[in-house]
């Protein structure tokens, strides 16, 4: 198979009574009314049914991406298992990320020649963890035991106004993330961490919302970035 085949997308939950009145308040308090296992569950089926997910073998979003104040087109392309390849345009340059199933490639004229050619991204100072973080085809808590994942429930947080379920996320390089669940959907209002900008490690933060429904799965249709001074925006 030629590094053209890999990289190029295919068809793709009285004392007595006032001393319980106080369990159940402190229970809401702490976030604990809900485990771990039941809020992703929660989270699951707001996404849809996992047989839902599991009939969709390919996904193509395109929409808008703000970045660096211009707004340009932008495709994904996703495909079981873990297929991955997403086509932009940053500062006039038409560039290209994916990943194979093995190794992450790039077409990026930022990085030198050959600027039309797709070439393994640069492990060093972690250019390739960007893709890496997105090649699963399925959202963060599906199956996340199998990823090498850790989930721990924190309890409650606020997020961009909403009461949110915060869950303390492991990924099996051992970078740590925050998700924060809204409490009466249960779709995923946020997340912060750290990404790698131009391979230098800055916070960020992400905001989802917009969610539709698709085919029997919902996806949100706008994810808004912070890192550094950036501010981007994706819109399906």
């Amino acid at each position: 198979m030629t590094l053209q085949d890999k990289f190029w997308p295919k068809k793709f939950p009285m004392t007595v009574l006032v001393s319980g009145i106080l369990v159940i308040l402190f229970s809401l308090a702490s976030g604990q009314d809900l485990t771990v296992d039941e809020v992703i569950q929660k989270n699951i089926d707001a996404r849809g049914s996992t047989s839902s997910w599991a009939a969709v073998k390919t996904i193509k979003m395109a929409g808008t991406y703000v970045n660096f104040s211009d707004a340009t087109p932008f495709t994904i392309w996703r495909q079981r298992p873990n297929l991955y390849r997403f086509d932009s345009t940053r500062l006039n340059q038409f560039m290209i990320h994916a990943y194979d199933g093995e190794q992450t490639w790039w077409v990026n004229p930022s990085f030198g020649p050959p600027n039309d050619k797709p070439v393994v991204i640069p492990s060093q100072r972690n250019f390739d963890k960007v893709t890496l973080r997105e090649r699963f085809f399925e959202p963060i808590f599906w199956n996340y035991a199998e990823k090498g994942n850790e989930v721990v429930l924190e309890g409650r947080a606020d997020m961009d106004d909403r009461n949110c379920y915060k869950l303390k996320v492991t990924l099996a390089d051992s970078s740590v993330e925050y998700w924060f669940i809204d409490s009466d959907t249960f779709l995923e209002v946020g997340m912060t961490g750290d990404t790698y900008d131009f391979g230098s490690k800055t916070s960020l933060e992400m905001f989802f919302s917009d969610y539709r429904d698709l085919n029997g799965v919902k996806l949100p249709y706008l994810v808004e970035s912070e890192y550094g001074t950036r501010y981007r925006t994706m819109e399906v």
